[in-house]
């Protein structure tokens, strides 16, 4: 059996594991927070790229469409069945925030299998060039990235960092988005 010191650090460790595990899920809010929208991307065929190795490598691709200011993402078959969304299409609207930064706004029951609190979920996107990069940052990555500041989180809940402020959401998203590096990006295909 091995000494109870060993135990208790084994303990910590896992207790540490399980709490960060709790805190890794999504920006949400119950309610609409925002009321506008903008449409910066054209609709039409994009690739989904990731950063690897220093480079765009491409890992599916699929269609834009844009209705009424809301967008509609449809993954080709062989990409979608990897990804946890909705078949018919992710529904999303891009909400401006300043210097090519975009709030993105998805319904969670358009998500494969909404098992957050919130009925909205909150990614945070940037115009680069032609593309847009984007993230959706689990809970922990948004305390994380705030430097572990939990004030700014309105209320966490199960493992959920749920708002219910739109200039608090606003303001947290921004800091993320200004310490992180986003290594996701759709891309008008072809680039």
């Amino acid at each position: 059996m091995p000494p109870l010191n060993t135990l208790r650090k084994r303990f910590a460790f896992t207790a540490l594991l399980a709490s960060l595990t709790l805190l890794s899920g999504c920006i949400t809010s119950n309610d609409a927070l925002f009321n506008t929208s903008t449409t910066p991307m054209r609709a039409g065929r994009y690739d989904v790229q990731y950063f690897v190795e220093g480079q765009w490598t491409k890992f599916g691709a699929g269609s834009l469409r844009l209705v009424g200011g809301k967008y509609t993402w449809s993954e080709d078959i062989e990409a979608s069945s990897l990804l946890d969304w909705n078949r018919d299409g992710m529904r999303f609207t891009l909400i401006e925030m300043k210097n090519n930064y975009f709030i993105v706004v998805a319904a969670a029951d358009d998500l494969g299998s909404p098992v957050w609190i919130g009925h909205y979920v909150y990614g945070v996107a940037r115009r680069s060039g032609g593309a847009f990069l984007y993230d959706f940052p689990s809970c922990l990555d948004l305390l994380v990235s705030l430097g572990l500041w939990h004030t700014q989180i309105e209320k966490i809940e199960t493992h959920e960092c749920l708002y219910s402020n739109k200039a608090s959401l606003t303001r947290a998203l921004i800091a993320y988005a200004q310490r992180t590096t986003m290594r996701k990006r759709l891309a008008p295909s072809g680039r």
